[in-house]
């Protein structure tokens, strides 16, 4: 080194001015401003910040990592059970998000629903296969249930059977068997709700217990039926009224506005539940047939003499002031008395027992609630007109109203007022219990809900909103005991032909000329009529039946009966003198409307076309303007007629000795009865003289050639049948 030159840097200095040059040689061009100064660029200072941000924080989370890692080897280190139990807590985590992966929305293993493997299947893949598998069988399943072992072992499905001379009440009485179907109690597989009762498991449904049961053991849900609640209740009701005595809650009557105990008793009825189990049993074989016997249990009442009494109570404090009615500027106050006609008491589980319940009938309440808010508005004379669709729908037209009353929701108010958490009942118990004020001794008042009257109201609106109301309806009852399918099958389909049929103002209604001639082309079976004063199987026989239950429905409402001829036999299950022979072309049932609204008929019939499990109905109801008719009959004497005769006929296929009885014999004999028809005044319309002579029945044995008896009968002579 040369004298008086700078001193020589050291190396490692020298290589960090290296450093720093090259760094200077990436940076950012210098940017010029105008007057020729130099200026740094911000967006490139401040990307250089963050990048030494982001490096300081990645040096910091390292060291972090570094010295939880050194303290975590050093715990390790120290205690090997921690570290075991770290390694399953990692080992169950991972198995844990395998199983998640392998089971997510899908059955755990051994999981079955009845027969079938649920077992990792999907909730849909779970009611698919249910489906296929039992969904065959409850849709052509059908079951017998008799009412003893004895009946079970007799039962003979071929048996004559002399049904079409029985009232409902005596073949019920000698009933020992029902059949009953999917479709007669609307039965259906709740295919969904087993599927995710099956994917439950192991989860919401006892947890990581129940998983392991269900892989080591097997986890079985048992399948059920699901029943219409009512069609099931009708059924076992009517057994019970066979093999044993009907439970009678105690209950209660409001006479002239006071509510009074009615008594009950303790019976004999079949479980419901095993009742219900036994059905689903059968339904869900393979191939969903078969049969069981039904046994009578002890069944105590519901409702005892004090739950009746408090349920009395309720009654009386609610009907005490009566209700108030108000409509626009008027009202109309309903005392007690008429309250009282309206009210129904129910009986409802709660809480693990049972109540009973009064409360409002909308039914019952509507008619009143109507004609109050018509004569308020002036229209209580308005007309309708009714008009049927292609699909069978019936559509309404009024004329003369503008708004019509809402009875169900003025209904609604009423029970409320009187019975809800409110209601004066609800006060008067709580002041008894000293937990509240005496009520106000005055009526409840209830606004009566009003709607506009539109153009055009379908069937159940117009019904609904009071447009229409049901001027008068009958039923009739008959057996659907073994050899009764044929008479069933005609019932239902002349029932059909006659429903909704419409009968314009001041027009008729001919039974023939509705419902056509009675065929086989037209579907009618061959069953039981009458021709000649026997009972004989025509196409047709049965529909007499429907003929009557039509003739006492119009007879009830008032309006004119032109034509009607009585059987030619006597059938115990009618009033006297009041039933309907029809036969095409020569007897017809023929009836007017002699009104200025026009009237739709509906017949409707239960447990029909279908293999049915019930005694089963007719009803006929006529629908309108209501006449304002009222009819009362006076009934005569029975007169004698002819004594009937006995004829046997023989039976090659009948064993040695064998011998039963075809048609059963009785006498003939004579009535007349007296229909009065008065108007809303009193005043005296009509009155009806129908007299009705019936022939005697011959009595018909069918006997082996052995056990033939004297025949004492002749043919009769030729005339019409009576369906």
């Amino acid at each position: 080194m040369r004298p008086g030159s700078p001193k020589e840097k050291p190396a490692a200095a020298r290589g960090r001015e290296r450093d720093r040059a090259k760094r200077r040689s990436y940076a950012a061009p210098a940017v010029w401003t105008k007057d020729g100064s130099r200026s740094s660029s911000k967006p490139a200072e401040a990307a250089r910040a963050f990048i030494r941000v982001l490096l300081a924080g990645f040096a910091l989370l390292g060291r972090g990592i570094a010295r939880i890692g050194r303290a975590v080897s050093e715990l390790f280190k120290r205690s090997r059970a921690l570290l075991v139990g770290t390694v399953l807590v990692a080992m169950l985590l991972l198995v844990g998000l395998v199983d998640f992966g392998l089971n997510a929305g899908k059955a755990y293993p051994g999981v079955h629903v009845g027969n079938v493997d649920a077992s990792g299947k999907t909730s849909q893949e779970i009611a698919a296969l249910l489906e296929e598998t039992y969904g065959p069988r409850i849709a052509q399943g059908s079951v017998v249930i008799y009412a003893s072992d004895e009946a079970a072992a007799d039962f003979d499905e071929g048996a004559p059977s002399i049904a079409e001379q029985q009232s409902a009440e005596e073949a019920k009485a000698s009933r020992t068997s029902w059949t009953a179907d999917a479709a007669s109690l609307s039965a259906t597989l709740p295919a969904n709700e087993l599927a995710d009762e099956a994917l439950s498991v192991g989860r919401e449904k006892g947890g990581l217990v129940a998983r392991i049961e269900a892989a080591v053991g097997g986890h079985e849900i048992g399948v059920r039926v699901v029943y219409d609640a009512d069609e099931l209740e009708a059924l076992a009701a009517d057994i019970d009224e066979t093999i044993g005595t009907p439970r009678l809650d105690y209950g209660f009557v409001v006479i002239d506005g006071a509510a009074e105990v009615t008594e009950g008793s303790d019976g004999e009825m079949i479980d419901r539940a095993v009742f219900e189990s036994q059905l689903d049993e059968v339904f869900l074989s393979e191939p969903g047939t078969g049969s069981f016997v039904a046994h009578a249990e002890y069944a105590p009442v519901r409702i005892d003499r004090q739950a009746a009494q408090r349920a009395c109570d309720d009654v009386n404090a609610a009907l005490a002031d009566g209700a108030r009615f108000i409509s626009g500027e008027g009202s109309w106050d309903a005392d007690a008395t008429a309250l009282g006609d309206w009210i129904v008491g129910t009986v409802e589980e709660r809480d693990g027992g049972f109540v009973l319940a009064p409360s409002v009938d909308e039914a019952r309440a509507k008619p009143s609630i109507v004609s109050f808010f018509k004569e308020q508005r002036g229209d209580a004379r308005h007309s309708v007109a009714f008009e049927s669709s292609q699909d069978g729908s019936i559509s309404v037209r009024a004329q003369g109203m503008d708004e019509v009353p809402l009875a169900a929701d003025t209904v609604a108010k009423l029970d409320d007022a009187l019975f809800g958490p409110e209601g004066k009942a609800a006060q008067a118990r709580a002041y008894a219990e000293g937990a509240g004020q005496e009520p106000a001794a005055e009526p409840v008042a209830v606004d009566v809900v009003v709607g506009p009257m539109p153009e055009t109201l379908s069937f159940d609106e117009a019904l609904e909103r009071g447009v229409i109301e049901g001027i008068s309806s009958y039923t009739t009852e008959f057996s659907t005991g073994s050899g009764t399918e044929n008479r069933q099958s005609n019932i239902a389909l002349v029932s059909e032909f006659l429903d909704n049929s419409i009968v314009e103002p001041h027009g008729s209604w001919s039974f023939n000329e509705t419902s056509g001639e009675r065929t086989a082309e037209r579907g009618f079976l061959a069953a039981g009529a009458i021709v000649n004063d026997e009972y004989v199987d025509e196409e047709g026989g049965g529909v007499c039946q429907v003929a009557t239950t039509v003739f006492n429905a119009v007879y009830d409402s008032g309006l004119p009966i032109t034509k009607r001829r009585n059987h030619s036999l006597y059938i115990g299950s009618y009033p006297a003198g009041r039933d309907a022979a029809v036969s095409w072309p020569d007897l017809d049932l023929v009836w007017e409307n002699d009104t200025d609204s026009a009237v739709l008929m509906r017949v409707t019939c239960t447990d029909l076309m279908r293999v049915t499990c019930t005694d089963s109905t007719v009803t006929a109801t006529l629908y309108g303007v209501d006449p304002g008719y009222r009819t009362s009959t006076q009934v005569g004497e029975w007169e004698e007629g002819e004594k009937h005769k006995t004829r046997t006929e023989v039976d090659d296929s009948l064993s040695s000795g064998e011998r039963h009885v075809k048609t059963r014999g009785t006498d003939g004999r004579k009535i007349t009865i007296v229909r009065v028809v008065k108007d809303r005044e009193g005043a005296v319309v009509r009155e009806d003289v129908f007299s009705s002579e019936y022939a005697p029945i011959t009595e018909v044995i069918v006997a082996a050639p052995d056990a033939t008896a004297p025949d004492g009968a002749e043919d009769g002579k030729d005339g019409p049948s009576a369906d």
